[in-house]
């Protein structure tokens, strides 16, 4: 029986055995030094509690994670017969070797295995008599059939024992598209992603107000017995597409989930910039934070945890990525590329562009990336003398919601400018995804009191900031929105 799985082994198998005229000999950077590290991040709004992170004997002290085989998770009807029995006849399959790696496109591969690849396990809850077990929203199953998203492949690491994964990079960074293909490394659009969305009236216990305060807590802002106060009376929040309630940010106020493709080209990494992208070793480092060692830092005189599985996007205590898994997923995401853009570039596209150029759009989204790379500071931050020095930085702010950048655990007083390339297959609009699509975010209803967004909102507010736009007529508007679908 042949599985998603296997055809990506097969795959790699074949590529490895390609001509020696091919032949790659990567230079794959340690990731973790103490030189690259000390200026990989900016400072946070306030300095002394700019993360200190495990020092590099420590860090390579820890066991490399291997990555097993995974198996796809078929929906009813779909599962091929006696799939689950054959499952547990298969042996622990180790699938990322660097040693059979030989030419740029086996690392990309194996990088797309990495990308892919789990870093928590808990057992299968595998179906029974013939009964399917519901594990996600019957809009989030491939065309093929097979479930996508968060917990939806079966991995063997011991034989006959079924797990399932969770917390790998495609499991946020993943698109499910209208179509109903799936597009890897865009924005997510998995409706899972809003920690707070407990049932009204039942607030949350001991146990999961410990692992917000993990994950979200700011104790040189606010005391843990505020914070706990705060998540208890703030009560239920609906899931949207496209925003996380990810580490290191806020529980109320989640942000969007970015787009991958390009990020090559992105001099800073986060919404608030957080993470300088000088390199590919900068990328790769960028991956180990996110995946856990962010909350096991030094903030100060504050870590959230000595426990790697306690964080939301941890892996396994006493383990890590090895640098050549991290130069592929980086070489992976490097090779990604956009869909085919359906949106054609007609005469009311020309017109749009025409207006992009007039209104001095470009200024910010300058082309051909469509952005300026700079930052620009939040509402009420003032820019540090160093950092006008040393940083590519707007004077002026454009007034968006300032908590992500001045309250949180990666605030440092800055918002980059996105790229508008690939605007036509996102959603969720500003840094919290608050309005749904490019109409509403053009539509001046949005800053009024008592508006409620289309996009993540948790009650009436108003979406406020970045008023470019806002006055220009309704034709030119569509004509605008046109052209930015074309990007």
């Amino acid at each position: 029986m042949q599985t998603t799985g296997s055809v990506i082994g097969f795959a790699i198998l074949a590529l490895a055995c390609s001509s020696p005229a091919q032949e790659f000999h990567p230079h794959i950077p340690r990731v973790w030094d103490d030189s690259p590290l000390k200026n990989f991040e900016l400072p946070l709004v306030q300095r002394d509690r700019s993360p200190r992170y495990t020092t590099p004997e420590e860090y390579y002290k820890l066991k490399v994670r291997p990555i097993y085989r995974s198996y796809p998770i078929y929906s009813a009807g779909k599962e091929p017969p006696g799939y689950v029995e054959w499952l547990k006849q298969r042996e622990p399959e180790v699938i990322f070797d660097p040693s059979k790696l030989h030419t740029r496109e086996d690392w990309i591969q194996a990088g797309k295995i990495v990308f892919e690849s789990e870093t928590v396990y808990q057992p299968a809850r595998v179906p029974a008599g013939g009964q399917k077990v519901p594990l996600v929203r019957a809009k989030w199953i491939s065309n093929d059939g097979v479930y996508a998203g968060f917990r939806n492949r079966y991995i063997v690491r011991t034989k006959g024992v079924l797990e399932t994964g969770a917390l790998s990079c495609a499991g946020c960074h993943t698109r499910l598209m209208p179509d109903g293909s799936l597009l890897e490394g865009a924005q997510g659009n998995f409706p899972d992603g809003v920690l707070t969305d407990f049932p009204p009236g039942k607030p949350p216990d001991s146990k999961f107000l410990q692992f917000l305060w993990i994950n979200f807590g700011i104790p040189w802002l606010q005391t843990q017995a505020d914070f706990d106060r705060s998540m208890i009376l703030m009560g239920h929040a609906e899931q949207y597409a496209g925003v996380l309630s990810r580490e290191g940010t806020s529980v109320i106020h989640p942000p969007h989930i970015p787009s991958l493709i390009g990020v090559q080209d992105i001099q800073y990494l986060d919404a608030t910039g957080l993470g300088r992208n000088r390199s590919i070793g900068d990328l790769m480092r960028y991956a180990v934070v996110n995946m856990g060692l962010d909350t096991l830092a030094h903030f100060g005189d504050f870590q959230p945890t000595t426990s790697q599985t306690a964080s939301s996007f941890g892996s396994e205590d006493g383990t890590r990525y090895s640098d050549e898994q991290l130069y592929a997923l980086a070489l992976y995401i490097y090779s990604l590329k956009p869909p085919p853009n359906p949106n054609p570039v007609d005469e009311r596209a020309h017109r749009g562009e025409t207006i992009f150029k007039r209104e001095g759009c470009a200024g910010c989204h300058t082309p051909p990336l469509y952005t300026s790379n700079k930052l620009t500071p939040a509402a009420g931050f003032r820019i540090p003398d160093d950092l006008r020095r040393s940083e590519n930085i707007l004077d002026f702010s454009v007034g968006t919601d300032p908590v992500l950048a001045m309250q949180t655990r990666r605030g440092t007083g800055f918002y980059k400018v996105p790229s508008l390339r690939g605007v036509w297959f996102r959603n969720g609009f500003s840094h919290g995804g608050n309005a749904d699509t490019l109409e509403e975010w053009f539509d001046p209803a949005r800053l009024k009191e008592g508006y409620v967004p289309k996009g993540y909102h948790r009650g009436p507010s108003p979406i406020a900031g970045h008023e470019f736009g806002l006055k220009l007529s309704p034709d030119d508007k569509q004509a605008l929105i046109a052209f930015l679908k074309t990007l």
